[in-house]
């Protein structure tokens, strides 16, 4: 049952990194061509665009924890792996097991002050002191979101490395 479960969320997991990674990529294409047309109107007209600054903030805010949870599915992260490579098999799935928990706690302290944050922030309807008063739940929405998927591919990770073992363990 654990098994079938694990694969619906990872599939799961497969289709909110492709819409994620749409919508950061799609964010990080307009961040470029804001800035540039930012760059241009100020050096040309001395016109620059009224709270460019702070959109470059929220989007750079967002494109971190949109592609967070997908750059840990695919290992692009930086890991020092050396050790692990050295050690046995039953040491090295401990260690994996236990790095993935480490990062799984991080993930749920994010969910977890995050939303805490966010939903007092909604409810009392902080705005961002600045040009464009973006209502700071909306900024911060993005962390325990972002954080979430992460720590749903944490706990993947960890099933993954777990059946692994298993199923490459020496008969007694």
């Amino acid at each position: 049952m654990l098994e079938g479960v694990m694969e619906n969320i990872d599939r799961g997991l497969a289709k909110a990194h492709t819409l994620m990674i749409g919508v950061g990529c799609t964010l990080l294409i307009g961040l470029m061509a804001g800035v540039n047309t930012d760059l241009l109107l100020r050096s040309a007209f001395r016109r620059p665009i009224e709270g460019m600054s702070e959109m470059t903030e929220i989007i750079m805010l967002y494109i971190t924890f949109l592609g967070t949870a997908w750059v840990y599915r695919e290992d692009g992260h930086v890991v020092v792996d050396l050790l692990v490579y050295e050690i046995y098999s039953k040491a090295k799935t401990a260690l994996l097991v236990i790095n993935n928990a480490i990062v799984g706690i991080v993930a749920l302290v994010l969910v977890y002050f995050g939303s805490l944050t966010t939903l007092d922030h909604f409810q009392r309807g902080v705005r961002n002191v600045s040009v464009l008063e973006t209502p700071m739940a909306l900024i911060l929405f993005i962390i325990p979101l972002g954080s979430l998927v992460l720590l749903l591919e944490v706990a993947v990770k960890i099933w993954r490395v777990l059946r692994t073992s298993q199923t490459s363990a020496p008969a007694k």
